[in-house]
């Protein structure tokens, strides 16, 4: 009898492993029987049975703006890596990266509505990563290169092992906080580029050669002076005049000018339109006088060439010298570049230690491209197609591994660009929601693949159009931030619950949930929001330890999980924070931005059906 036993639980040992092993990779395998049935219909279909005009008319569109809410921000997260690692990554490796990344995406990935590329975030980890370098006496492309190798092998072991369903857990509660910090980060940025020149007088002293014939140089300097306060306070207006004729025209679908066709045209079109406007504007000649060189800054050299003279594909063995060691001599000191005559070499222990900022790499991608992609297929959208968040992350790992080999920064899912690609994919009105509310109904979503690939292929091959990029005045490029940041604030919870803590009491609006618990429960709930906010952001600016803020954004699921039900009730927790099948639609909160939501939800089976049903079902509607 005790062997029998024995036997029997060795045989139960015998089959949970069996279960465990038949279990790895069974998630992305389910994710890849949804998404490869469709594969034919992302390309050859605008709603999943037909092509229709007004779906391309939607693509062409989507893929401008996207194109505008992608080249602009790499254009400036570019200018950040040549000044913070001095000059060995820039705009060129920023470009490549965000394009290519973003064409394999669009080919092979599962849910090409997601928008890919660098983000700030990840230009303020490969800031760290470059002064952790200095610190280790590692060569830095190589170090970086180890840095991404590593983290993308983590990405695909994540996917292959399950561990992406974690992001079930991820609620309104994180998802509010982490859009709310990339929306500040971007106004922050446009902000602090438009007003140090002006409050603190940034940049507006003369560092360069006088021309032949100068005697005065005290009066030259004061002349630039002069000149630079000019064209940091015409940038000013031209920032303010591409974030209100953005806005404005974003929103023309409220508007009760022109055609309904006409108004479309004009929300669809409204970043391209704009950035257009203002800058033919800024060749007004009393305006370019005033602008003089402060527009857009990019390299001389057009082509597919690295920041400096390197190959692509960088040496990772251990011993390999680095490939920057002419370029640090050279903008060296004479007394530093004497140093400097031993090029950096990369040792095995350093590889080791890149470990360690691999894994942070991973948990910031973890929630960030996970976060944006849930944002891009918000069941408000209506999507039709299934989810493929395992197959997705395994992906967005092997790409991680090519940027390491390339030595180019990583990208990953955009906020709030990923939302708004699928909002300018969707058909949608808006409606009145009572008490001077109103909210947009969606009723469909060009779902295709179309709109990512071609927005990716302009940003790839913008590196032979630098020139052209170079005629847009950098308060443009502000103004768009601004645009960017208020757009990702739209159907913000946190966002609009702060606006309430201002309002007046009794014009607060009592058909919301959280209205219907005490006040003092959602004025704590909305404050401690704010407190990650600010805690993210600082650290995120602090240098060395800005590497160590993902680890707080990943502390958001547990302190929902484990925290917040010591404070508040399940049903404070309900109405402030909605479960995954809480109503597609909300009323937007009067004041607030009403572009996008940012909750969560899981697509219901309804949605989550293939597409091969859908012959069947009878046509929808598209209103405008």
């Amino acid at each position: 009898p005790v062997r029998r036993v024995l036997g029997m639980e060795a045989e139960g040992e015998k089959k949970g492993r069996r279960r465990r092993c038949s279990a790895v990779g069974k998630d992305v395998a389910a994710d890849l029987n949804g998404r490869i049935p469709l594969y034919k219909s992302d390309w050859l279909t605008t709603d999943g049975r037909h092509c229709r005009r007004s779906g391309v008319f939607k693509i062409a569109s989507a893929s401008l703006f996207s194109y505008i809410s992608s080249i602009l921000p790499a254009i400036v997260i570019g200018n950040i890596l040549d000044d913070q690692t001095d000059g060995q990554l820039g705009l060129p490796e920023v470009l490549i990266s965000t394009g290519g990344m973003g064409v394999v995406w669009a080919l092979v990935g599962g849910q090409p509505l997601c928008i890919i590329g660098v983000t700030m975030p990840v230009a303020i980890f490969t800031s760290v990563c470059y002064k952790l370098a200095e610190a280790l006496d590692a060569p830095f492309l190589p170090w970086l290169g180890w840095v991404c190798i590593f983290s993308g092998l983590m990405h695909i072991a994540l996917a292959i092992f399950g561990a992406v369903r974690f992001v079930n857990k991820t609620t309104a509660f994180s998802c509010e906080i982490f859009g709310f910090f990339i929306s500040v980060t971007y106004i922050w940025d446009a902000l602090v580029a438009l007003l140090d020149p002006i409050i603190t007088g940034k940049d507006l002293d003369f560092d360069g050669t006088y021309p032949p014939g100068t005697n005065d140089t005290v009066a030259y300097d004061e002349l630039y002076k002069t000149q630079q306060r000019g064209a940091a306070f015409t940038n000013l207006a031209l920032a303010g005049g591409t974030y209100v004729l953005c806005m404005a025209f974003h929103r023309a679908q409220r508007w009760r000018l022109f055609t309904p066709g006409v108004r479309v045209l004009l929300a669809d079109y409204a970043a391209a339109l704009s950035l257009g406007v203002l800058t033919a504007l800024s060749y007004i000649p009393v305006v370019d006088d005033a602008i003089g060189d402060k527009r857009l800054d990019v390299p001389d050299d057009n082509g597919l060439n690295p920041s400096f003279d390197r190959s692509w594909p960088v040496d990772l063995s251990a011993g390999a010298e680095d490939p920057a060691a002419e370029l640090i001599v050279e903008s060296a000191s004479n007394a530093t570049a004497a140093a400097l005559e031993e090029p950096l070499v990369l040792e095995a222990w350093q590889i080791a230690a890149s470990i360690l900022p691999a894994l942070m790499l991973t948990a910031l991608f973890f929630f960030d491209h996970n976060v944006s992609s849930k944002l891009a297929q918000d069941p408000k959208f209506k999507l039709r197609k299934p989810t493929a968040y395992h197959w997705d992350f395994s992906v967005l790992g092997l790409e991680v591994l090519l940027c390491g080999l390339f030595a180019v920064p990583p990208g990953n899912g955009l906020i709030p660009q990923a939302p708004l690609h699928t909002r300018a994919l969707a058909n949608c009105k808006i409606e009145a929601a009572g008490n001077g509310q109103t909210r947009e109904v969606f009723s469909d979503v060009v779902e295709t693949r179309w709109s990512n690939l071609l927005q990716s292929l302009g940003v790839l091959l913008s590196v032979f159009a630098l020139p052209a990029l170079a005629c847009i005045p950098s308060g443009c490029l502000d103004g768009t931030f601004l645009f960017l940041g208020m757009a990702g604030f739209g159907g913000n919870g946190l966002w609009e619950r702060s606006w309430l803590v201002l309002t007046q009491p009794s014009l607060r609006p009592d058909n919301v949930p959280y209205m219907r618990i005490p006040w003092r429960k959602t004025r704590l709930y909305t404050v401690i929001q704010l407190a990650f906010v600010i805690c993210v952001f600082i650290l995120a600016k602090l240098p060395f330890v800005a590497v160590l803020f993902p680890l707080l954004i990943a502390v958001l699921i547990p302190f929902r999980m484990y925290a917040l039900p010591r404070w508040f009730t399940q049903e404070e927790l309900d109405a402030l924070d909605p479960p995954e099948d809480a109503s597609d639609t909300q009323p937007v909160v009067a004041g607030a931005a009403e572009e996008t939501s940012p909750v969560p939800h899981t697509r219901s089976k309804e949605q989550k059906a293939p597409l091969r049903a859908l012959d069947s079902a009878p046509e929808q509607s598209l209103e405008i």
